[in-house]
């Protein structure tokens, strides 16, 4: 797996990219906001979740001609992620969200994103914790 060693890197070099373009590129008025240097990191959000399904799709293919056995179960755990994400797609709100500027972000597809996004960091950070826990009190029982 040495490939997602150097994608890793490409993404960690393009976050401090980003990151330093909001201290040392000049601040540019768009549309009255102040505040525009930050569609960089959105655009770095997207970029980042489409390696990594493109990632999580490569690697059950790579698999199979190595694996078949290890191809299913990746395959398996694609389909319940995407059972997941698709859940949280299903409960997440497009509702206009009020900002400080008095205005309203409208854009229904960044709305849905984030509150998916949201709701699988959630989830993911809950299931952290119980498996956590889970494994302390089995090794305590041990």
């Amino acid at each position: 797996m040495k490939w997602v060693k150097y994608v890793e890197y490409v993404l960690f070099a393009a976050a401090i990219v980003c990151f330093a373009s909001l201290f040392f590129l000049p601040q540019v008025q768009h549309m009255g906001d102040m505040h525009a240097d930050v569609e960089w990191m959105m655009i770095l959000t997207y970029a980042i979740v489409a390696i990594g399904v493109v990632c999580a799709l490569i690697s059950p293919i790579k698999n199979l001609f190595s694996s078949p056995k290890a191809a299913l179960k990746a395959l398996v755990g694609l389909v319940v992620a995407a059972a997941i994400i698709g859940g949280c797609y299903a409960l997440s709100s497009a509702a206009p969200v009020p900002n400080s500027a008095g205005g309203f972000f409208e854009n229904a597809f960044e709305l849905k994103f984030t509150d998916t996004m949201l709701y699988l960091t959630y989830l993911v950070g809950g299931a952290s914790i119980v498996a956590i826990l889970a494994g302390e009190i089995r090794n305590a029982i041990k």
